[in-house]
């Protein structure tokens, strides 16, 4: 491009109406056809020649311009640093290289300047775009650099290799450390061991093979205390296709685990309330409701017998009357009291099914080991020697129970086994009480 403008500024001869600028055919077809804007002005600043990408980006015509003075056709270039230019480059014939805001055209213009001793000629091309797009990209900057130093989140670019490249001003909030000195440093080294996992240990540690619960894990502070964070990320991939970097925007959410652990904890605590008896502190007839549809499905799937007895205190309602509630109360307590200790291996299911009845579930037992429990828990009522004259068969409080086994199975419904155990408390309570009855199919 510089050879034709070297060959224009050599014509000794620049009469206007001869127009020896483009007589050779050669240089008049490059002139005309490249797409920057090229026009040349006298001494007088007069234009005295443009081409056609000239006549576009001024946006005025040549017929027009030719032989008029850039001064009087555009008067807003000569409080423009143009018009400093054109001075400085006529006293100085030094070429000139800047860009131009030409306000009336709305247009920024890549301008270059090659004096000559009775021309001035001048290069320009429009990067408007190119120029919008580096003030939206130099704003978008400003605005990101605004964001992450002013966000209570902290903000980070992290390597594949888990080194921070960038951290935010708010890691001295949330973890004590500038920012400054968390980069170079590995994140690995400040997340919690148990947190930390890899698809593959013997591999180099990558955050590609990292496997860690985004939404909460834990990480440690300068003072070696250990929050938890919510992390969302992003992967930054490079020319390749490969994973480059991954940008992360972090948050505490300790306070919030707190709350979540205590309302578990509070949850957990309104469960076990609600399947207690408030009485007697054995289940109540919600816990063995659901204990039974948990030990009857298990015993399902393993083919294993269940076994189950009903108990019921002899002759309680006279109790009640001739003692009272509150002796009542405490008589319920102690019997339920000597049924847990009686019913003491881990898989036993105690339960107050109502009034003065109690069940016990016995996972995995068959029907002579029911029984043999049953007759341990008759006993160790007895032996409580709790006083009761108005029992028929003995002067201390007594417990009649009747037991049932079943091998579950699904196409039998649990409450099978319950129906079965009350048919033999019934014929307990039928043959004198203070007896332990099993059920048999053909009563």
């Amino acid at each position: 491009m510089l050879e034709p403008l070297k060959e224009v500024e050599e014509q000794q001869y620049y009469n206007i109406n001869e127009m020896s600028l483009t007589s050779s055919p050669f240089l008049s077809d490059i002139l005309e056809n490249i797409t920057d804007g090229i026009f040349c002005l006298d001494g007088f600043g007069r234009f005295i020649y443009l081409n056609s990408t000239a006549e576009s980006l001024l946006e005025q015509s040549r017929t027009d311009l030719m032989g008029a003075s850039v001064w009087t056709c555009f008067p807003e270039v000569s409080s423009s640093p143009l018009y400093e230019y054109y001075l400085a480059a006529m006293t100085t014939q030094t070429p000139q290289t800047f860009e131009l805001w030409f306000s009336p055209l709305n247009k920024w213009f890549d301008v270059r300047t090659y004096p000559g001793k009775k021309m001035f000629t001048v290069y320009f091309r429009n990067i408007t775009m190119s120029k919008n797009n580096e003030i939206a990209l130099r704003e978008s900057e400003q605005m990101y650099r605004m964001i992450t130093e002013n966000s209570t989140d902290m903000i980070s670019r992290i390597a594949m290799n888990g080194t921070y490249l960038y951290v935010s001003p708010a890691s001295k909030a949330l973890l004590g450390y500038e920012p400054d000195a968390l980069i170079g440093s590995s994140v690995f080294d400040i997340l919690h061991p148990d947190d930390l996992q890899f698809a593959d240990e013997h591999k180099e540690q990558s955050l590609a093979d990292l496997r860690i619960d985004l939404s909460s894990y834990r990480i440690r502070k300068k003072d070696g205390t250990y929050i938890w964070f919510e992390t969302t990320a992003r992967t930054i991939l490079d020319n390749r296709g490969l994973n480059k970097e991954v940008i992360t925007v972090s948050r505490d959410i300790t306070a919030r685990k707190h709350v979540e652990k205590q309302l578990l904890e509070t949850n957990e605590l309104l469960q076990k309330i609600s399947t207690v008896d408030a009485l007697t502190g054995v289940a109540n007839r919600r816990g063995f409701d659901e204990c039974l549809i948990k030990e009857w499905k298990q015993g399902s799937r393993m083919a294993t017998p269940l076994s189950l007895i009903l108990v019921d205190i002899d002759f309680f309602k006279r109790f009640n009357d001739s003692y009272g509630h509150i002796e009542g109360d405490l008589c319920l307590k102690r019997v339920a009291d000597s049924l847990k200790k009686a019913a003491k291996r881990p898989g036993d299911f105690i339960a107050r099914y109502g009034g003065e009845e109690f069940v016990i579930i016995l996972p995995s037992t068959d029907a002579l080991g029911a029984q043999t429990v049953a007759e341990h828990l008759r006993e160790q009522v007895e032996l409580l020697h709790i006083p009761h004259t108005r029992s028929e068969h003995s002067p201390y409080i007594t417990i009649s129970s009747g037991t049932a086994t079943m091998i579950p199975n699904h196409d039998t419904d649990p409450s099978e086994l319950f129906l079965r155990a009350d048919k033999a408390l019934y014929q307990a309570k039928q043959e004198g009480r203070n007896v332990v009855r099993l059920y048999h199919r053909d009563e």
